[in-house]
């Protein structure tokens, strides 16, 4: 079983937009070369604030079924072809699915899960043939800064960045992202891909409120682990709403595979 505790962030607004806002471009393009269409079976898992959930149900239309799955459904919104239904995705429960669906999608969800690998073969047993597994990961890449007002200030960043990436590599598989592709192949899954985006982060912007966030959540963790706590103020309450500050964003790797026809 995986508690809500067990996850790495909480779901809320301050988390969940800014994120949205920088994933779900990656997702709209993954959805767009997969061809997601009318009349479609879906399954949304770990669905979150539902904007995923909202792109597949306009995707498949009247005729088509999102099934949007989560142990904490409060921000997702029920509609005439979407069904919510509320699950702990770490254990061998069935999905509330009946029959095999065209799409399984989810996002920052099989890390965290201790029988991810057997997930990701369930969820490829799940497809019908010709259907798209889709799942997407943060993996862990050196903190960039490609500029900050002050040395102090890029000095800050790496070191907070750095704590940030110790405290939840005891958490979680950071690197796991690295490993779903052949994960999928193993799973008998054909036209496997990765896809690894990242782009830059400004100051102000929704993804440095989202690394803000991120710290915030952690702050009692990552003073546990050596950051005084004025450095973690400073960090979210100064740096990263600075517009000085640029820094390489998160590294996101989207990993799709067909089930065979």
């Amino acid at each position: 079983m995986t508690n809500l505790a067990d996850y790495v962030f909480t779901n809320m607004p301050a988390h969940l937009t800014p994120l949205e806002a920088f994933l779900d471009p990656v997702t709209q393009d993954e959805l767009d070369e997969i061809s997601v269409g009318a009349g479609w079976r879906c399954l949304d898992l770990a669905a979150g604030g539902g904007s995923v959930t909202a792109m597949l149900s306009q995707r498949v239309g009247p005729a088509g079924r999102v099934f949007a799955i989560d142990q904490d459904v409060h921000m997702l919104t029920p509609g005439p072809n979407v069904e919510i239904h509320t699950q702990d995705l770490g254990t061998d429960e069935p999905l509330p699915v009946d029959g095999s669906v065209d799409l399984i999608h989810a996002r920052l969800l099989t890390h965290h899960l201790p029988n991810r690998r057997e997930v990701v073969h369930r969820l490829a047993g799940t497809l019908k043939p010709g259907g798209w597994l889709l799942l997407g990961e943060f993996v862990r890449t050196p903190p960039r800064v490609l500029a900050a007002a002050t040395e102090a200030d890029a000095d800050l960043y790496r070191k907070v960045m750095d704590t940030l990436f110790n405290v939840l590599a005891a958490k979680v598989d950071i690197e796991w992202g690295h490993q779903v592709h052949m994960e999928m192949v193993a799973a008998g899954l054909t036209s496997v891909r990765t896809r690894w985006h990242s782009e830059t982060f400004t100051g102000g912007t929704h993804g440095c409120r989202l690394v803000a966030n991120n710290v915030s959540q952690k702050r009692a963790e990552l003073v546990a682990a050596g950051l005084a706590p004025e450095e973690v103020d400073t960090f979210t309450e100064k740096l990263m709403y600075n517009p000085a500050l640029v820094v390489r964003s998160y590294e996101f790797c989207s990993i799709r595979g067909q089930r065979p026809e």
